[in-house]
């Protein structure tokens, strides 16, 4: 089996003692405010009121402990009391190191072996000297960070028999905002082009209308790319541009990729060379959008996209104890600028075939790089980004980081799309993660994968193939089908199934994960001996384009709202949309919003939350009440997840209502995506102003 490749409160206080000084011990220097990190408790029904407060304090909201406990900086404690604030509270820098990293140092090993932590200190904070700080503790500074979100970060490596030290003081630290244990990061390591359209042998009815990643551009974290391989290479064009790791020049003219970003200097192509010295990065991009005669057919072991094309960030490859990808870092540096990066370059969907090593436990946690994931996802709402599961199954609990964001895509890999009954594989990582929410989201095949491998030399033209399993696999299938869904809505294809421009739109990420998951095929109705979806192993089930993305003669209608503009607050009325069933068969609604980053100190990262309701002929059914497969009438609302799906196997004809409802909302402007697929036509747009319901 491969490895998977794989707010805080600055009190400015105006002190009137003259003289004041800090305490005289080694550490971060001058006087610094009493207490610097505090917690601000928000009334729920004055959040707007709370943030106002707060702006004109110049404070700035850092991380959600729970939706209205928030840590903040910036702000004199004259804000306690005020409109929307019911208090402020002291934060001790002990609470700021998380249960893992405590845990870890508690069990005083006597190894060298090195561990790698990750700090932020509130802004402001002097990182040279909390830097010789940590170090006198034992711990090596390896990188620094003064611009990274949401706050200053240290990355720091430091042996097992030191590591009690370095708690002790980070605990004694007033500046902390988190410290976290990071693990380091592992690379997660055919025939589902047509397992992944209609689950019908060689049928690609999503190809054949035409939709092949046509304008769309697939960003990928990975090796390297061997570029001039069949499946990329440009004959007229040449190589394609070339950047560092802050660079975003793209060469227009490339049929298939853009730019190639160097993020470890040792893979720079100064006279060529081994741009992908490994292999994983070149095969995981040919699943993706491999396009091996350029025109932009699927033919043999091309990607699933092959008429889209890839802007590529080369992370090296390096084998060590830190991890596989030394241009993220060691440990893993701030994951925002690095999808910024392809975001300025035209990436509107970004996989990943990497995370956490899967062998350290615990696994499914919530980590500062899986909130950076959220925090770009919720910066940038029309970007997609996917993660590999992980290749920890068959253990329940094992997804990794940052595959276990909210707002991303956790992929898992079921065996061969040639199997006649493609089961989840052995390998795949399960849910739930630590907090309860349903992870991976999807799955697709990800066993025995035939793509693209590098012949170890640019230039030096080569038209290989490699044959490769992991959950590193199914991630770019995913992404591929990704752009599929993207290029549906960017081209017009819906509502009439027919490219129109005038229908043409550009869709939220939270569309396209709906859609996806509106696709997703039960496993259990195909024979595999799983439990129902949701599940722990399958997510919401197998992709299968063809049960979402309406075509003509297709029997059933693809109805969507992408809702732009957000609630303000949980006193907002509920957008509602009237739909008619107009046939027997089954019904299928699905919410997703995507969420503000949470935090590793919280215990639910769950901040805003919606609620998902329909009603008709039947009854009334709730969001994620499931039994046996199917949504019961009734049932509990979901406070966990930010995707919220009705699953009917027969919906009665008549007049159905779909409701979308604000439950709490302390982070205000939450828009969301609704998607309903069924025998169904509108009767009536959404009933709140702002969004679009296709016909």
């Amino acid at each position: 089996m491969k490895r998977i490749f794989a707010s805080c409160l600055v009190v400015a206080l105006v002190l009137v003692a003259a003289g004041l000084v800090a305490e005289d011990r080694p550490g971060i220097a001058g006087a610094v405010p009493e207490p610097p990190v505090v917690v601000i408790e928000v009334d729920p029904d004055s959040v707007p009121a709370a943030l106002e407060r707060l702006e004109e304090a110049e404070a700035t909201v850092l991380a959600h402990l729970a939706p209205y406990r928030w840590l903040v900086v910036g702000a004199s404690s004259e804000v306690a009391g005020t409109a929307g604030v019911r208090g402020v509270s002291g934060w001790k820098p002990e609470q700021g190191v998380t249960v893992d990293l405590r845990q870890r140092a508690e069990t005083k090993s006597i190894s060298d072996q090195k561990q790698s932590v990750v700090v932020a200190l509130a802004p402001g904070a002097d990182l040279d000297r909390a830097g010789e700080r940590f170090s006198a503790a034992g711990a090596l500074v390896t990188w620094i960070d003064s611009s990274a979100e949401p706050a200053p970060q240290l990355g720091l490596r430091v042996s097992d028999h030191r590591l009690g030290d370095l708690v002790e003081a980070l605990a004694e630290t007033p500046e902390l905002v988190w410290a976290d244990a990071s693990a380091p990061v592992r690379l997660l390591n055919g025939q589902s082009v047509w397992r992944c359209q209609s689950g019908v042998r060689h049928r690609t009815p999503i190809h054949d209308r035409g939709i092949r990643g046509e304008g769309q551009v697939i960003g990928i974290m990975d090796t390297g790319l061997d570029a001039d391989d069949c499946r990329f290479r440009d004959s007229g064009a040449g190589l394609p541009a070339l950047n560092g790791p802050t660079g975003t020049d793209v060469d227009l003219a490339q049929r298939k990729v853009l730019a190639v970003d160097f993020h470890w200097s040792e893979d720079w192509p100064v006279w060529g060379g081994g741009w992908d010295d490994h292999g994983h990065g070149t095969h995981v991009a040919g699943s993706a959008a491999g396009d091996e005669l350029g025109n932009g057919v699927h033919e043999r072991v091309d990607g699933m996209a092959p008429a889209a094309r890839l802007v590529i960030q080369d992370g090296g490859f390096l084998f060590d104890d830190c991890g596989d990808l030394p241009g993220l870092g060691c440990p893993m540096k701030p994951l925002v600028p690095v999808l910024e990066q392809a975001w300025l370059q035209g990436a509107r969907i970004h996989s990943n075939s990497w995370g956490d090593e899967e062998n350290i436990l615990p696994l499914g946690r919530y980590t500062e790089r899986t909130a950076d994931v959220d925090r770009f996802m919720w910066q940038h709402k029309e970007t997609l980004v996917l993660f590999a599961a992980g290749n920890a199954g068959p253990w329940d609990g094992t997804v990794i980081s940052p595959s276990t964001g909210k707002n991303g895509i956790s992929v898992g890999a079921t065996d061969s799309g040639d199997a006649q009954v493609p089961c989840v594989a052995g390998f795949s990582s399960r849910g739930w993660t630590r907090d309860g929410r349903i992870k991976p989201d999807v799955v697709v095949p990800g066993w025995a994968i035939v793509s693209a491998a590098t012949n170890l030399w640019v230039p030096d033209p080569s038209c290989f193939e490699a044959v490769s399993s992991g959950t590193s696999m199914a991630a770019p299938t995913a992404a591929g089908l990704a752009a599929l869904v993207r290029q549906y809505f960017t081209d017009g294809y819906h509502p009439t199934g027919i490219a129109r421009p005038e229908d043409a739109v550009t869709p939220s990420a939270a569309l396209v994960k709906a859609v996806l998951i509106a696709s997703a095929v039960d496993l259990t109705t195909m024979g595999c001996d799983h439990e129902p979806a949701p599940s722990r192993d399958q997510g919401w089930g197998l992709i299968q384009l063809d049960t979402a993305l309406a075509v003509p003669g297709g029997g059933y209608r693809l109805l969507i709202d992408d809702h732009r503009e957000g609630f303000a607050s949980a006193d907002d009325e509920p957008v509602r949309l009237d739909v008619a069933v107009t046939g027997g068969g089954p019904l299928e609604v699905v919410l997703v919003w995507t969420d503000p980053p949470s935090t590793s100190l919280a215990d639910a990262n769950l901040i805003n939350d919606l609620d998902l309701t329909i009603s008709g002929p039947d009854g009334v059914y709730m969001g994620n009440s499931f039994v046996g497969g199917f949504t019961v009438p009734g049932g509990e609302p979901d406070r966990v997840n930010n995707v919220e799906v009705i699953r009917l196997p027969a919906a009665t004809k008549g007049i159905w209502t779909i409701e979308v409802g604000p439950h709490a909302i302390p982070v205000p402007g939450q828009d969301f995506a609704l998607v309903a697929t069924g025998k169904l036509r509108p009767q009536t747009g959404p009933r709140a102003a702002g969004g679009r319901a296709g016909p």
